[in-house]
């Protein structure tokens, strides 16, 4: 396969000083349920107030992050990559509103038709197209050639009553079938939920296997 994932355009001089990335990691750490302790653990629940997605940043994982008045957007890195120099990221979109999308799938029409125009190459799989936890979802992987190389990667919209939600893995390379697998397992465990609606309600973490590099 070949793929291209929409504007992976990183303007370092963007991102928020270290101070802040601390700050960040204890934000998403308390929100995406990442934690510890020996011995046998009670299940956890994420620790939300409102309408949130709900993941695990992997082990020895840094998020940054920018925000605007539209949304927040955060690139997440294994140790040893960072925003100017990086060969994998895990990016994670947030819109404070819905931003117009009446269903996921349109997400991918749109960015799939972007994508056309400057790969040599582009193939694509759909994924899922269903409900998840009672919100519409959506999800895709694709690989696409470049002039320069190959830009893979796995992609999941979720449609929120309040928001959109869009998590993207994405490769400097074409990972293997096995690497295509481990992070689809990933995405699977990644959901939205709202404690404060019925038919969204937010369940125990599942505490999958870490993601390390996939190279």
């Amino acid at each position: 396969m070949r793929f291209a994932s929409s504007s992976i355009c990183l303007n370092s001089a963007a991102l928020l000083a270290a101070a802040l990335l601390l700050l960040w990691s204890n934000i998403l750490s308390a929100q995406m349920g990442r934690g510890g302790g020996g011995g046998r653990e009670e299940p956890q629940f994420p620790n939300v107030e409102k309408e949130t997605m709900i993941f695990q940043i992997p082990d020895k994982w840094y998020p940054y992050h920018r925000t605007t008045d539209e949304m927040i957007d955060t690139y997440i890195f294994p140790t040893g990559d960072e925003p100017s120099d990086w060969e994998e990221t895990l990016r994670q979109e947030v819109f404070l509103t819905t931003a117009g999308v009446t269903e996921p799938r349109q997400v991918y029409d749109l960015r799939y038709e972007s994508n056309r125009g400057s790969c040599d190459e582009l193939e694509s799989e759909i994924l899922h197209d269903s409900l998840e936890n009672g919100y519409p979802m959506f999800s895709w992987k694709q690989v696409c050639q470049l002039p320069d190389g190959v830009l893979s990667s796995l992609n999941k919209v979720v449609l929120g009553l309040e928001q959109l939600y869009i998590l993207s893995k994405v490769w400097k390379s074409e990972p293997r079938d096995r690497e295509w697998e481990r992070w689809e397992e990933y995405f699977d465990r990644v959901y939205v939920c709202d404690p404060t609606r019925p038919g969204h309600r937010c369940r125990p973490i599942r505490q999958g296997a870490q993601q390390g590099r996939g190279r």
